[in-house]
């Protein structure tokens, strides 16, 4: 069942258009028994975690570079993310890790640290034509350790359809503020009648709370911790109970519902509110539960400037090579296949992100759905404003977000006060960090 939490957590990533500008190509050379050109029998291992559609997409593209490569044989090993990390870290713990692994944000320091990836730009993958800042999200302590397999970027979907029955216009997303995003939704709330609101009350999570830092000149995470201190969350906090006390967004008990409801049973799904929280690349399964065309909007600024969003491009998934593969030369001749390869995107298009190669995203794009165009399109309009990629998190940050869900949920039903809760969330969530 897909809800709001495992929704907005992870899924694939959206990348930008051509119109983006590259980083700067990885260099040649590897540590591996054998050179990407050799023809000599290979044998690979690829893990990753997702879902049938990414499975048959996964090994179509392995099947069309092993046609290409005879002598490379490419054994796929997909998994479900409940399961993967456990798996990996047993596998790991025995020297028996595959070749290629799938990463997330929350675990590729913990990884690199432990020296179980290998830095990618000695190996011959070509980031070149990558978008700007992909390699920075998964370079740590000056290793790229791990290459963005999608990007995207927080946003706001609305409901067309629900404006137009308020007679409310859709807001100019370059000019809007929190207050003035508040106000509209409350106005909303209003004109939509009982059981109606403006705003989903999933906008306070993580994930805005890292754009309400980077807004603030503060960071959610840092190499090492947090950029923030307890005051800071205070402030974002305070935010969201004025929100509620204006009815912008739902009640504490019908957001808590929501929360672990599918998504075609949520309420911005089932037509109850008119502006949902999502990351870019989400806006297909938005509009196919909702039935309605829909409108991708930034987030709101304190300034009103939309520079000052501090949206950031996000690599939604991650693939890397570990260091006790015997074949990493080969294992990033795949990767390059994978990453630069049109062919290879025509057959991953969306599912996991579109590619972060600008120069694939521009030869498939016609070939992309309505939503997902208009995915891409937003990527590529916000291009100008956006902040630099925050760091991977910590080791031990993979918590926060639940922990933070309960402070969350805690405020929202007044069982805490703002201040109470953002020191309560710091206190618990620093002593998960580990050094």
């Amino acid at each position: 069942m897909t809800t709001r939490r495992n929704f907005l957590a992870g899924a694939a990533a959206t990348a930008a258009t051509a119109a983006l500008a590259a980083c700067s190509g990885a260099t040649t050379g590897s540590t591996s028994t054998a050179t990407a050109d050799d023809t000599s029998p290979v044998t690979l291992r690829f893990a990753w975690w997702g879902n049938d559609v990414r499975n048959k997409n996964t090994n179509q593209v392995i099947a069309d570079y092993m046609k290409l490569h005879p002598n490379v044989t490419i054994n796929g090993e997909p998994g479900v993310w409940a399961s993967y990390w456990d798996k990996l870290s047993t596998q790991v713990a025995g020297n028996t890790a595959p070749d290629i692994v799938q990463m997330d944000e929350q675990y590729i320091r913990d990884y690199s640290k432990k020296g179980v990836l290998a830095d990618l730009s000695k190996l011959p993958i070509n980031t070149s034509k990558f978008a700007s800042g992909l390699v920075d999200t998964g370079t740590i302590s000056g290793k790229v350790t791990a290459l963005c397999a999608g990007v995207n970027a927080l946003s706001i979907v609305a409901n067309p359809a629900l404006f137009t029955k308020a007679g409310v216009a859709i807001p100019d997303d370059k000019t809007w503020t929190w207050d003035t995003a508040m106000q509209l939704s409350a106005d909303l709330t209003t004109k939509l009648g009982t059981g109606k609101y403006g705003m989903s009350g999933g906008l306070f999570g993580d994930s805005v709370a890292r754009a309400w830092m980077f807004q603030h000149g503060k960071s959610l995470f840092t190499d090492t911790g947090f950029g923030w201190e307890p005051a800071d969350m205070q402030s974002f906090f305070e935010l969201m109970v004025k929100y509620q006390g204006a009815k912008a967004v739902p009640s504490a008990a019908e957001n808590a519902q929501d929360f672990s409801t599918a998504l075609a049973q949520q309420m911005f799904g089932t037509g109850k509110v008119a502006m949902v929280l999502t990351w870019s690349n989400q806006i297909a399964a938005q509009q196919a539960a909702v039935g309605q065309d829909c409108k991708i909007l930034r987030l709101p600024s304190m300034t009103g400037n939309a520079k000052d969003a501090d949206l950031w491009y996000k690599s939604g998934q991650f693939q890397s090579i570990t260091t006790k593969s015997k074949n990493q030369a080969a294992a990033a001749k795949f990767l390059d296949y994978y990453f630069n390869n049109a062919d290879a995107g025509k057959v991953m298009l969306a599912e996991r992100g579109l590619p972060p190669n600008t120069d694939v995203v521009a030869s498939i794009k016609s070939s992309l759905g309505n939503a997902d165009q208009k995915a891409a399109t937003y990527m590529s309009d916000i291009a100008g404003e956006i902040h630099a990629a925050p760091v991977a998190p910590p080791p031990g940050a993979a918590t926060f977000q639940t922990i933070m869900e309960r402070y969350v949920e805690n405020v929202q039903f007044g069982r805490q006060t703002p201040e109470a809760a953002a020191k309560a969330l710091y206190d618990e969530a620093k002593a998960q960090i580990k050094s």
